[in-house]
């Protein structure tokens, strides 16, 4: 972090305290990408972005208020001091909010790859042509690849208060996204993926190219079914899309506010005792780490749901307080909003079965590889789901034929109780990882609604 922004903090704290602050603290966080596109054997966008802000929170006058600044300059000093100063003054709930002191010890973890870190425009430019060439030579009726996209990014979480805590990490990450169209004769399907590298050396565009070349031509052909209520496995990208749509339900802020159908369950079954709900902070292994929280609180091990027992709820220092518990280390920053609640990695605890032993147990059904219009198509409070959705038949324990056009209709949480059965297929350390997942999921009874 450049040494001009820790003498800007230095400062901001120092003068809160002259200004009459008791304690304060301030977070600075930046976001730096580079992103490539290709199409048709050319570079069709280049784009270099980079975005950084500051976030001050202090206790004036028994009251904890806040304010946000991307001008990062020496005349924002007096800026966030008066804006948090009015913020208090204006605040008529008076809270029990204090800045943290810090933890004894950290856990240690290195997100940031020097070998990353050397990624420049030509790294970019090359890998998205080369997927692009890769993909076009898979399959003649593959009709265009669409996107094609190599992006490089870096960021920095930094936390220091007047307590003496200091809080630093900094991370980042080579990704990519490719997606083409295939038509046989009126037939036109899509698919795009993506990855996330660790190391330059793990890229390979001729796999990324085989992946989605494989997975667009299997497509081709596919239709809907009859409506019927059917088993299917929602398989590990479609359960992790619906698992992340409804993670807020966990939020403790969400619960207090009488926001989520978990009001008043801590103790009880809420899923079948196959289902355990875990968020952690560091994974030995993973590069989706988070050492600490936007509190400098140490993320931790929470298990939410224990064999289908809620155990706990995802809480900043604020909502552990009003629940009398600690807090789990998932503060976040939300702009100026505040502090808010997030997962950190957020997963089901895997099964034993591989993916084609789910479909031998299942027999008969439908095999959900997608699922779109989560925004619209979930509630998040009563849980209730209507996605459109694509996949496979599965006959005789064996993908059949592609379907599309379809959807399926739930509920969240009595698709909780009703789980039978998990895979084995989570990839935590791969570049599918992401800080949400889920594996292969088997659900009898589902409302399928197609032709």
């Amino acid at each position: 972090m450049d040494n001009k922004i820790r003498e800007y903090i230095d400062e901001l704290l120092k003068q809160a305290l002259k200004e009459g602050f008791s304690e304060a603290e301030v977070y600075y966080g930046s976001d730096n990408s580079m992103s490539v596109s290709a199409r048709e054997g050319k570079i069709i966008e280049f784009e270099n972005s980079d975005s950084s802000g500051i976030s001050f929170r202090g206790l004036f006058n028994g009251q904890m208020g806040s304010a946000d600044t991307e001008d990062i300059q020496p005349d924002m000093i007096p800026f966030l001091i008066n804006q948090a100063k009015d913020n208090c003054r204006v605040l008529e709930v008076k809270e029990e909010i204090t800045v943290f002191e810090g933890e004894k010890e950290y856990p240690e973890f290195n997100g940031y790859s020097e070998d990353l870190a050397k990624i420049d425009y030509q790294t970019l430019a090359d890998a998205a042509l080369s997927m692009e060439k890769e993909l076009l030579g898979y399959d003649s009726r593959i009709e265009a690849v669409d996107d094609s996209n190599a992006i490089y990014s870096s960021t920095i979480s930094y936390l220091q208060n007047t307590k003496g805590m200091i809080c630093e990490s900094q991370t980042n990450d080579f990704a990519v996204y490719l997606g083409c169209r295939a038509k046989d004769g009126e037939d036109v399907q899509t698919y795009g993926k993506s990855w996330s590298y660790g190391e330059r050396s793990e890229f390979d565009a001729k796999k990324c190219a085989e992946y989605v070349g494989e997975h667009v031509i299997a497509k081709l052909g596919a239709a809907p079914v009859d409506s019927l209520k059917t088993p299917i496995v929602l398989d590990r990208f479609a359960a992790k899309s619906i698992l992340a749509a409804f993670s807020g339900a966990f939020n403790a802020e969400a619960i207090q506010k009488g926001l989520s159908r978990l009001v008043g369950k801590i103790g009880e079954r809420i899923a079948n005792e196959k289902i355990t709900l875990i968020d952690e902070g560091m994974i030995e292994g993973s590069r989706l780490c988070c050492p600490f929280d936007s509190e400098g609180v140490i993320t931790k091990k929470t298990v939410l749901i224990d064999k289908g027992i809620f155990r706990s709820a995802l809480h900043n220092r604020k909502t552990a307080l009003a629940d009398g518990v600690e807090s789990t280390g998932n503060a976040s920053r939300g702009g100026k909003n505040g502090l808010g609640i997030s997962p950190a990695n957020f997963h089901f605890e895997t099964g034993d079965l591989t993916l084609e032993e789910l479909f031998k147990k299942m027999e008969n059904g439908i095999y959900i590889t997608a699922v779109y219009g989560l925004h619209a198509g979930i509630n998040g409070i009563s849980g209730d789901f209507s996605l459109m959705s694509e996949g496979f038949v599965i006959r005789d324990g064996k993908i059949a034929e592609p379907v599309n056009q379809i959807t399926i209709a739930d509920n969240f949480f009595d698709v909780l109780m009703k789980v039978e059965e998990l895979a084995d297929d989570v990839e935590y350390f791969s570049p599918e990882a992401s800080h949400i997942q889920s594996p292969s999921l088997l659900i009898p009874d589902v409302s399928v609604a197609g032709k």
